[in-house]
């Protein structure tokens, strides 16, 4: 049986950002769902939006250039948060004392160190909030080239944010590993605790996972 097409209303003057959004997300999903950039066509991608395949080199020069504006506003969206979960702090419940059931909302005190724990928080959440954006970002099986023609990979965005946020706090860090170092361990080692949690099969305890982060912050940034 031959396959239905779903055309897409042709854009109105002004509006080819508009399809050029649909594009990314529609590549996206389907990255996402293959986890192979290699299964990645752009007429599956165009045919995923009702576009003619031709229409998307108007956005973009080739697959390889989709493919990677996907990836990297995947890793932009991870890092803002990350910030804005750093600049905001973490909220505190607390009960009013002569009323139990009542609760009030807080923000701890912010400090370098609350501002880590607070992105180490959300960097949990987002995860489970966004399983295939998380997905998108690393477990998609990518074509390999020559390291020296590729770019920057905006993975490295990613740790330039948990340097950050170690080199704000307190203390001279100059005769340690370094902050870079330092930096790419935490993340390794947090990466590793949100992965395993997100591949059992069952529901995670959120909770749970982030006391885990806790503990691992605990551990690694003692003192």
């Amino acid at each position: 049986m031959a396959e239905t097409f779903k055309r897409r209303a042709p854009s109105q003057w002004g509006e080819g950002g508009a399809l050029k959004e649909e594009i990314l997300a529609a590549a996206a999903r389907l990255l996402a769902e293959s986890g192979r950039e290699e299964a990645l066509s752009l007429r599956a991608v165009a045919r995923e939006v009702g576009i003619a395949a031709p229409s998307i080199y108007l956005h973009f020069k080739d697959r390889s250039e989709l493919v990677a504006t996907v990836t990297r506003r995947a890793y932009e969206k991870l890092v803002a948060e990350l910030r804005e979960a750093r600049d905001g702090g973490i909220p505190h419940t607390t009960h009013t004392p002569h009323s139990p059931h009542a609760t009030h909302t807080s923000r701890a005190p912010h400090t370098p160190r609350t501002a880590l724990r607070a992105m180490a928080h959300r960097y949990c959440t987002f995860a489970l909030e966004n399983p295939r954006r998380f997905r998108l970002m690393f477990g998609v099986e990518r074509i390999v080239g020559p390291r020296e023609d590729s770019p920057r990979h905006p993975v490295w965005l990613v740790l330039g944010a948990w340097e950050e946020a170690l080199a704000a706090l307190p203390g001279d860090r100059s005769g340690q590993v370094g902050t870079g170092q330092d930096a790419l361990l935490l993340w390794s080692a947090l990466h590793g605790i949100v992965t395993i949690a997100m591949a059992l099969p069952y529901e995670v305890d959120r909770r749970g996972l982030i006391q885990r982060a806790d503990d691992l912050l605990d551990r690694i940034v003692a003192g």
